[in-house]
């Protein structure tokens, strides 16, 4: 069975905090059991717990890679935003930056920091058919998805939880829900 696990928590796990908040290195993860046919992966990692008063139309994306070479079978600690991807692999804009919440970078991996209860992080690793995607670089979620999706073989799922937060998120009581765009796509 194609699997996803991380050294630093358990599948439903506690995230340790030296991962979440102002912590902003992503975990690192492993994967194990590539299926057949595998030439390259794409991996996201999304908040399905945000809360309601935002207005969010979908789970909130904490991260979104894609063109993880099929010899690739793990990432390191800190491999966002420290730039240890992999040389081939891309990020895109995180929700942070595709909502412009102020205090926050745009690209790669954005740590929990839950404001109001404990959140559900799921990363979902994706083994696609193809070596190569070629995706916008100002590409949302729903894009990725669109793209992604149909050259998947199948995917692995790791999910922790975090929160609620120690510390006040950034800017969170300055968020409206007439600041959010309303997107075409809902889970």
């Amino acid at each position: 069975m194609f699997t996803l696990e991380s050294t630093a928590f358990k599948n439903e796990g506690k995230i340790p905090e030296n991962y979440a908040e102002k912590n902003k290195d992503s975990p690192p993860l492993r994967w194990r059991n590539v299926p057949k046919g595998t030439k390259s992966f794409a991996l996201t990692v999304t908040d399905p717990d945000t809360p309601e008063a935002l207005g969010l139309p979908r789970v909130f994306v904490q991260w979104m890679v894609y063109n993880i070479p099929a010899a690739v079978t793990s990432l390191p600690k800190g491999a966002s935003p420290s730039g240890k991807l992999p040389p081939a692999a891309r990020e895109l804009n995180n929700d942070a930056a595709v909502f412009k919440i102020p205090g926050f970078y745009d690209k790669g991996y954005i740590s929990p920091w839950p404001p109001d209860a404990a959140h559900r992080y799921v990363f979902t690793l994706y083994a696609l058919k193809v070596p190569t995607l070629d995706i916008p670089e100002a590409a949302d979620y729903v894009e990725f998805v669109k793209r992604v999706l149909p050259q998947t073989i199948t995917t692995a799922t790791l999910m922790g939880y975090y929160g609620p937060a120690k510390n006040p998120l950034p800017a969170y009581r300055q968020v409206s829900t007439q600041a959010i765009p309303q997107l075409p796509y809902s889970e």
